[in-house]
């Protein structure tokens, strides 16, 4: 529209200039008429000029608008450019995690595929396995059914074993019994003869009157107190051995830091052996060391051997 308006007024001041030309030629009536055309001419164009200098004022305007969109644009422009480059950055970086992850895929298929052959292989050992249960559990129920058959055979054994102890020991008490009071009144009257009137002899038992005589003694059913110790079973033990006519001794034992008593048999056809009267129980001494059976007895303190005397 400037344009236009700018070619209007060259065309205007083209017309005006042969106007005047024109000028010299008409009368001088005419000349006034032709001044006041001009006139209005150029009234016509300074509003026409004032009309496009405000356009142009706009255009300015406008120009210096595009131009702050412009930059704001551009601004816009280097954000996302700036925005690509972040995403190009993490684009390349989540590149590289999915190569990571495709070669741990790759790495764990290889690691299930050799778990199944793995797999596989201990099925099979597992289906061998169950086999040879099967065949042991049938070789267990074939030895549970003997060993059934055993225990009954090994029960009437026992039955018989215990028929034939009871036997024996019935027949050996009555013999030891009869021959104790045959040979004790035999010999208590030898033993007046050659003691001169002593009145009684102590003898020294075998091994098996030793025995026979611990487990018929109760001294082992007394109750250990305060007032009962260990000097206390073995004087009752010994005081109970020399009513029955056996020489039996007394033996103190000494530990650390503590002392102990208990009873020997010298017997004469298996020499002297060592017992507990608390419990019946043989022991064995040895200087140096322990006196209790670690698989029979708790021990608290230090129950080591110094040394030991034998008290007859």
């Amino acid at each position: 529209m400037m344009n236009n308006r700018l070619g209007t007024f060259l065309v205007l001041v083209l017309i005006a200039s042969i106007s005047l030309s024109t000028l010299f030629y008409l009368q001088n009536n005419d000349l006034q008429k032709v001044i006041l055309n001009i006139k209005a001419d150029e009234s016509t164009l300074i509003t026409e000029k004032s009309a496009l200098e405000m356009e142009v004022e706009n255009l300015q305007f406008e120009i210096t608008s595009i131009e702050n969109e412009k930059l704001t644009l551009q601004s816009r422009v280097s954000d996302l450019q700036s925005k690509v480059s972040s995403l190009e950055n993490e684009k390349n970086t989540v590149r590289a995690e999915v190569e990571n992850i495709q070669s741990e895929k790759t790495n764990l298929e290889t690691q299930v595929s050799t778990l199944q052959s793995n797999l596989d292989s201990l099925e099979n050992d597992q289906n061998s396995l169950e086999l040879q249960v099967s065949n042991l559990q049938l070789n267990v129920e074939n030895l549970e059914n003997n060993e059934n058959s055993l225990e009954l055979q090994v029960s009437s054994l026992q039955t018989d074993i215990t028929t034939l102890e009871n036997e024996v020991i019935q027949s050996y008490n009555t013999g030891y019994l009869e021959g104790e009071l045959d040979g004790y009144a035999d010999g208590y009257i030898q033993g007046v003869e050659d003691g001169a009137g002593s009145g009684y002899t102590l003898k020294d038992p075998t091994y098996s009157e030793a025995i026979f005589f611990i487990n018929l003694d109760t001294t082992d059913q007394n109750e250990y107190t305060d007032n009962y110790v260990c000097h206390d079973f073995s004087a009752d033990f010994k005081n109970n051995a020399f009513q029955a006519g056996y020489r039996c001794g007394y033996v103190y034992i000494e530990f650390p830091d503590s002392a102990h008593a208990i009873i020997c048999f010298n017997t004469v056809d298996n020499g002297m052996f060592y017992v507990e009267p608390q419990d019946d129980q043989i022991v064995t001494l040895t200087i140096g060391q322990p006196l209790y059976d670690r698989d029979l007895y708790i021990v608290d303190f230090d129950d080591t051997i110094i040394d030991f005397d034998v008290i007859w």
